[in-house]
């Protein structure tokens, strides 16, 4: 198991206290959520097909996740997935491939954790509490304002009665215009998110995504404006992990390109749709026009990128950041067979950029390490352009 994986899996453990495959993928950007939907509301046959990436690829990054968990003496337990609000209510399968689908089905808790959960489940406020959250993820207000009624018949000091109110209260929210968008939004950062999160765990996104959603559709007309970026679709449709909608929403305002959040917006949502020419390219506005939120690139989901982002970081002398896209170009030559031609663009570029993508075009193209008139030019106007990242074009293991 390589360490970056070991450091993945930590990472989930650390935020939700259990492994469950599904959070995995969904926090590697494997899958989003929508698709996800789909698949509970019986959309999709498998879920695996809907996976970004390579699946072969996946299959073993879940079989190596599985046995870390084993090795940690971890208690394993399987979770099934049916579909929502069938009377049916058929067991969900994530893959046709036996193997494939019991790894994704195949969770791991703390052993000390069941007993400790078991003295909660048992006692009747409990359960009834636990009957209203799962009424609240099926979007059943009605039912879970029944259910709340009767809580607070018999247990009107519940610890979490409050929080519960609130969800009971959001369910009735989906059903309901929006009056105040920005005050609405302000609710469910600060009051409904937190709450949500506390008593629905790993499936308050059930919830939360929806109300995002909502939120979504009050903002289709509503034009972007700087000084409140958060009134804007592409926000929360980034909330909503609706990355389709968040790079249609970023591209149709006028000169987006010259805003550094509608570019950080568009580069994660490229991101999580890995559109590779899009990634790059809007990462690479950041680091010329904005290079104080370049660090961002080190969450980015695509490895190769974030990689060569912490490689870069270490190369002596340091680079400034908006060096990073021709340095770039130095270490992956073949990007130049996925990004547009910078002289045939309307986007700002350095000099340096240019001239290194058009010497590295030529190697791809060629696949030889001959000089020519053509190279020796543009070798000269690089050592003039950028006198370091020549050097580290002519001596690239030092890069």
């Amino acid at each position: 198991m390589s360490q970056k994986l070991q450091f993945q899996v930590e990472q989930l453990l650390q935020e939700q206290g259990e492994y469950i495959p599904l959070e995995f993928l969904l926090l590697e950007g494997r899958l989003i959520f929508c698709d996800y939907e789909a698949w509970r509301n019986g959309e999709i046959d498998y879920l695996e097909d809907a996976l970004f990436g390579d699946p072969v690829q996946v299959k073993d990054t879940l079989q190596q996740a599985s046995a870390y968990m084993q090795k940690r003496e971890w208690e394993a337990y399987r979770l099934s997935y049916k579909v929502w609000r069938s009377e049916a209510e058929p067991t969900l399968r994530f893959s046709r491939d036996n193997g494939f689908n019991d790894y994704f089905h195949g969770c791991y808790k703390k052993p000390d954790d069941q007993l400790q959960m078991d003295l909660f489940t048992d006692a009747p406020a409990s359960n009834l509490a636990n009957r209203i959250s799962q009424a609240v993820l099926e979007k059943n207000s009605e039912e879970a304002a029944r259910l709340l009624c009767r809580l607070y018949d018999i247990a009107p000091d519940y610890v979490q009665l409050a929080a519960l109110e609130h969800l009971v209260e959001a369910t009735r929210l989906l059903l309901m215009p929006v009056v105040d968008v920005e005050a609405e939004m302000k609710v469910l950062q600060q009051t409904l998110t937190p709450m949500a999160e506390q008593v629905l765990g790993n499936e308050s996104r059930r919830l939360l995504i929806p109300l995002w959603q909502r939120l979504s559709e009050a903002l289709l007309e509503r034009p972007y404006e700087a000084e409140r970026a958060e009134l804007h679709l592409s926000y929360t449709a980034t909330q909503a992990m609706d990355w389709e909608i968040v790079q249609q929403a970023v591209e149709q305002e006028l000169a987006w390109e010259s805003d550094p959040i509608l570019l950080l917006r568009h580069a994660r949502a490229c991101d999580h749709l890995y559109k590779k020419m899009e990634i790059y390219q809007s990462w690479f506005m950041i680091c010329w026009n904005f290079p104080e939120y370049s660090e961002a690139i080190k969450d980015s989901t695509d490895r190769q990128l974030q990689q060569q982002w912490e490689k870069f970081l270490a190369v002596d002398p340091v680079l400034p950041e908006q060096a990073f896209p021709a340095w770039l170009l130095i270490n992956m030559p073949s990007l130049t067979k996925v990004l547009k031609d910078p002289c045939r663009t309307e986007i700002e570029s350095p000099e340096s950029y240019k001239l290194l993508y058009q010497l590295q075009s030529i190697y791809e193209q060629t696949r030889h390490t001959g000089v020519d008139d053509t190279i020796i030019s543009l070798r000269r106007e690089l050592k003039q352009a950028n006198p370091m990242l020549f050097d580290l074009y002519i001596n690239p293991d030092n890069s």
